[in-house]
């Protein structure tokens, strides 16, 4: 009889979860109360602090009730746990393959091939550990320029004050997590595409606290019946600025570039427009090609066209409109930064449709 051989070693430990993302698609929220929900969610999340370290050696990595937690070498007791985010950032910086490290050794083996790496770096590492509510949310260098949710909302409400439209601008997204988006449209500038099918011209403005995104300011269209977004394609005009130097250069950065955004999206109008009458054939194989989208998004994809037009089957073809809408729709079922990307696709996808 095969009886198995037990190890003694510990099970791997695990890391504390990341900020829950969410994505809320609001009714025409002022741009200051949207603002609120953004702040009032990080909020939620536990305090901000922020702690410089001259050098990250003189820390050690260790285990906290089963989970990664740091603590600086000396035994002062303290241990600071590790969310998922930091936990990745760590291991980048020391070259071990987080997925791996985290997943398939035993905590013996993780704590020892950590440490070893860190204690092994022929350099300082000047490094800022991002806390909330005492846990490590992110490792960032020490040229990282922090913006809080406050110092976020506060930059765009000047750039929109700037130009004139804080009162009438709405905000139709709020999306909070390791990724913050505020999604904003302008009634004013809207145009009905089909008899009763209106779509706006607004902005995409996102950033992470958590080190996983630099601050990026992108035109969008949004199509009112069904909260739909479409982003603007990168090669058309997409604004981004990364989290160095001063705050407040940041700041300065999003008032420049929120009438450049605009522009853009307005821009977007008239390919938009063309959509409708462009026919895009072969719908199945053309689906199948978007290699762009894992297979559940393309299944997604091909529920969403049968719901467009209004068909039990999918039809052989159909407008490129209702291809980028059926794009968009599925879009709304991912997690915040992935429906981003999945609403730059369809921009692109779009472009190259209707430019063909």
């Amino acid at each position: 009889m095969n009886v198995p051989i037990r190890s003694g070693l510990l099970p791997a430990l695990s890391v504390r979860p990341d900020m829950t993302p969410f994505w809320r698609t609001t009714a025409e929220l002022p741009f200051d109360e949207a603002a609120d929900l953004l702040i009032r969610d990080h909020r939620d999340d536990g305090v901000i602090e922020d702690r410089p370290l001259l050098d990250l050696r003189t820390w050690v990595v260790c285990p906290r009730g089963g989970e990664f937690a740091v603590s600086p070498l000396g035994g002062t007791g303290e241990k600071l746990p590790l969310r998922s985010t930091a936990f990745a950032g760590l291991a980048t910086r020391l070259g071990a393959p987080a997925e791996f490290v985290r997943d398939r050794l035993p905590a013996e083996l993780q704590l020892a091939l950590l440490n070893y790496l860190l204690a092994s770096q022929g350099r300082p590492l000047p490094t800022q550990l991002r806390l909330r509510g005492g846990e490590v949310t992110a490792l960032v260098s020490d040229r990282y320029a922090a913006l809080s949710p406050e110092q976020f909302v506060e930059g765009i409400r000047s750039a929109l004050v700037a130009r004139g439209v804080l009162d009438s601008v709405r905000v139709r997204g709020v999306a909070t997590g390791t990724t913050d988006v505020l999604r904003l449209v302008l009634p004013s500038e809207s145009r009905e595409v089909q008899v009763g099918d209106v779509t706006a011209a607004g902005l995409d403005i996102s950033t992470s606290c958590f080190g996983k995104s630099a601050v990026h300011v992108t035109g969008m269209l949004y199509r009112l019946v069904c909260a739909n977004g479409l982003r603007v394609p990168e090669r058309m005009g997409k604004l981004s600025f990364r989290h160095v130097g001063e705050t407040a250069r940041i700041q300065a950065a999003l008032r420049d570039a929120i009438p450049t955004a605009l522009f853009h999206a307005q821009g977007l109008f008239n390919l938009w427009q063309s959509a409708v009458a462009y026919q895009v054939r072969d719908l199945e194989k053309t689906i199948e090609r978007m290699r762009l989208l894992t297979q559940a998004e393309r299944e997604l994809v091909t529920a969403e066209v049968k719901k467009e037009t209004g068909k039990r089957e999918l039809p052989e073809s159909t407008s490129a409109y209702n291809l980028v809408n059926a794009m968009t729709a599925a879009a709304q079922q991912a997690e915040p930064a992935r429906r981003l990307e999945l609403e730059s696709i369809a921009g692109e996808a779009m472009l190259r449709w209707v430019e063909a």
